[in-house]
């Protein structure tokens, strides 16, 4: 049934072409297209609710893994399909908003605007697959970029983030199936569109206003709970080394003592280590924090069954061998910082080691020779020992800590700290 009746405004929308209108433009639209089924509209309405709740799993990912220590998502399966690694990217977050809220927000207008097409609510037979193009257009690229990000940068791929990118290949295909129950090119139903709303500006300003009031409101109200400072912000504070040749950094009477245990290569040991050691600023006269190894790297670790981290064990050896010269600290925020912006097989240790100011040739022989080698052993026997399966993971006196250390948990402890 259609519900076109032929009319001058149809015609100007597209409406009957006049013989000399169908030599000059084969393409032009039928006089009154045929009704796309209502219940195309529906599909796409529906699969927008799935949309938005993986978006919402997404943000719920985002949010913990940056706030909840002893969070595991379900999806942290390896190193390679991981949520929490394509989480903790600075990917994850565009425009100041992260990524999964986008999402969300970008679901529920497709959604909305489908649920406009059914029924009485249609601006004309076609409504509103026109619009739906452009929108599943730009969603289906987004998706694109965001695949490709994650697999060539990220090098870790998202489970949530795949089904998101389905849905809206899906999305796409119902596009493409209306306009060919539509009987006309997909340009023409976005022209068909667009002069629907021109014919009642009313709706297309106030949809404006609200869209452009909720964007709004997510630059000034979304709370940056992600951000971190950044490794040049954090504060200079006493360093060494132990009694049994460790690197410390803070209190030098701790009240309170954490060990990491980390890797170099680890993404999660990058935050961890940059919040403890913000912690470790807050309480400079208590908190000492002690770094040992635990590179999950076959090279250097005999537990290992297959490989992981392939550069762990030689970022720990540089790690050490600046160390050796008085530049451990400085060596270490160099191999996490770097890997912020590249990837763990692009990082030079000796070009960082020239950048901190090391002698290279020192350098140089430390890591050729392996000198450093028995204190990676040393520190993974222990790590075995505890059965630390994970990075990072920390030791208050005897209690295994897996993940970081809360400032909550650090206030009661020290409270508890006679």
């Amino acid at each position: 049934m259609q519900e076109h009746a032929t009319s001058p405004t149809d015609q100007a929308a597209g409406g009957a072409p006049t013989s000399s209108q169908s030599k000059s433009n084969p393409a032009a639209p039928p006089m009154a297209l045929p009704s796309v089924p209502p219940r195309l509209a529906l599909i796409y309405a529906l699969l927008c609710v799935l949309g938005v709740a993986a978006s919402v799993e997404l943000l719920r990912i985002h949010v913990f893994v940056h706030t909840d220590p002893a969070y595991h998502s379900v999806c942290a399966m390896s190193e390679g399909v991981n949520c929490e690694t394509v989480a903790l990217s600075p990917y994850a977050v565009f425009a100041g908003v992260p990524v999964a809220v986008w999402g969300i927000f970008g679901y529920l207008v497709m959604g909305a605007l489908a649920v406009s097409g059914l029924g009485k609510w249609r601006l004309h037979a076609a409504w509103p697959w026109g619009l739906l193009l452009a929108l599943t257009g730009f969603a289906v690229l987004a998706s694109a970029i965001l695949a490709y990000i994650s697999a060539t940068q990220i090098a870790s791929l998202c489970l949530f983030c795949m089904g998101s990118y389905a849905i809206t290949t899906a999305l796409m295909v119902l596009v493409i199936i209306a306009s060919r129950r539509a009987r006309a090119r997909l340009l023409g139903l976005a022209m068909l569109d667009a002069k629907a709303l021109l014919r009642r500006p009313l709706i297309g300003v106030v949809g404006g206003i609200a869209i452009a009031a909720t964007l709004l409101g997510l630059e000034l109200l979304m709370p940056r709970y992600w951000k971190a400072p950044g490794w040049g912000d954090l504060p200079q504070l006493p360093f060494g080394l132990d009694a049994d040749g460790h690197h410390w950094i803070g209190a030098k009477k701790p009240v309170l003592t954490i060990v990491e245990f980390s890797d170099y290569e680890c993404p999660h040991c990058r935050k961890a280590h940059k919040s403890t050691r913000v912690l470790a600023a807050k309480y400079p006269e208590q908190v000492r924090l002690i770094h040992r190894h635990l590179p999950l790297d076959q090279a250097c670790h005999p537990g290992l069954r297959m490989p992981f981290h392939a550069h762990a064990c030689r970022f720990a050896e540089a790690a050490e061998c600046a160390g050796a010269q008085g530049r451990f600290w400085q060596m270490n925020d160099a191999l996490f910082s770097t890997q912020d912006k590249v990837k763990a097989k692009d990082v030079d240790p000796m070009a960082l080691a020239v950048r901190i100011g090391l002698n290279r040739a020192r350098f140089k022989r430390c890591m050729d020779d392996h000198a450093m080698a028995p204190r990676l052993a040393k520190d993974i026997e222990e790590s075995m020992h505890r059965r630390m399966n994970g990075t990072p993971t920390f030791l208050i006196g005897d209690e295994v800590l897996p993940g970081w250390v809360s400032e909550s948990d650090l206030e009661r402890r020290l409270r508890s700290t006679p």
